[in-house]
């Protein structure tokens, strides 16, 4: 039997840096709203830095649709014009729902660096070559990594007044791999579950830097951050270490998207999460960037931007609201 088509589609979605987890999301939808709607529907998926272009595409109509991460304070921000998004508010974001991944991002320094805490590095000065993502304009990752520092006394240049420096790539492993090199002795960035932060850590031996009680307090009251811990072992950390939450993948679209459209989207989310989750199952879920199962219940919740009408409605017919 046919599969029943909806009416034909035209969509621009915005995805990663082409190789990613974010390119892989639409090239699933992609090929369910194809086969789900009538011939000669297109599907274009643009290049992103998963931050700020990936927002404002969807926010200013030049895509339908993106992922970001993590699901909470940029969301909002982006919304309210805010902080990393200050002076260009985009109230009109709507999200279709998220697709788990339980992140952090977080600081760590080799352990013959003998820096153990923010207040070492405030007090020693030490020579650090930090691989990070990069500074610009796109990269919210960068911004709150730079929030984090200042929150400690400690502005991110003082870094290289100190003779310290900054490696930045966009792509996680990239990052890492420097310190694996030795070209770095420290990594402050996410996607803590990749196999190179278990490799690296068994490597070299590192400590990772917790979060001062002063300094969270400042990230989650006055911006929204929130608090999270690299827990005990999770990277032969002996103890939790608090950082800051990363986590969950969020779908956004406009307020303007058609219900109809968007019903569909999210019915694919749903419904085809299984051939999803089928690509990252070989991987142990503490190490996979999704961390599986979907769960449509949670779905739902947890982006800061108002569900769509048409993913709500999805939601609420199959009982998933």
């Amino acid at each position: 039997m046919a599969l029943h088509q909806d009416p034909r589609l035209q969509l621009t979605m915005v995805g990663d840096w082409g190789t990613a987890n974010f390119h892989t999301i639409w090239g699933w939808v992609s090929a369910h709203l194809r086969w789900r709607s009538a011939p000669l529907s297109k599907f274009n998926i643009r290049i992103g830095s998963a931050y700020r272009d990936n927002v404002e595409l969807v926010g200013t109509g030049e895509a339908d649709l993106s992922v970001t991460t993590p699901i909470h304070a940029g969301v909002r921000w982006a919304r309210e014009g805010k902080h990393f998004y200050a002076g260009r508010a985009f109230p009109n974001l709507r999200t279709l729902g998220h697709l788990p991944q339980d992140d952090r991002l977080t600081l760590a320094v080799r352990a013959d660096t003998g820096i153990r805490s923010f207040a070492d590095i405030r007090e020693k000065k030490p020579v650090l070559h930090i691989s990070m993502p990069p500074r610009d304009g796109d990269c919210l990752c960068s911004y709150v990594i730079d929030l984090i520092f200042r929150a400690h006394g400690i502005e991110p240049m003082d870094i290289v007044k100190w003779g310290g420096s900054y490696f930045e790539h966009e792509n996680p492993r990239a990052c890492i791999k420097r310190a694996q090199s030795g070209e770095c002795n420290a990594v402050f960035n996410e996607a803590i579950m990749v196999s190179n932060w278990s490799e690296l850590v068994a490597q070299y031996p590192m400590n990772f830097i917790p979060i001062e009680p002063e300094a969270m307090r400042i990230l989650v009251d006055e911006y929204g951050l929130r608090p999270a811990a690299v827990e005990k072992g999770r990277l032969r950390n002996e103890q939790d270490v608090p950082c800051l939450d990363w986590s969950n993948w969020g779908i956004l679209c406009r307020d303007d998207m058609p219900e109809d459209v968007a019903y569909r989207v999210t019915a694919v989310l749903v419904e085809e999460r299984a051939e999803f989750e089928a690509r990252f199952r070989h991987i142990p879920v503490h190490q996979s960037p999704l961390t599986y199962p979907i769960d449509p219940k949670r779905m739902p919740h947890g982006v800061e931007a108002p569900l769509h009408p048409g993913a709500e409605r999805y939601y609420r017919e199959h009982g998933y609201l």
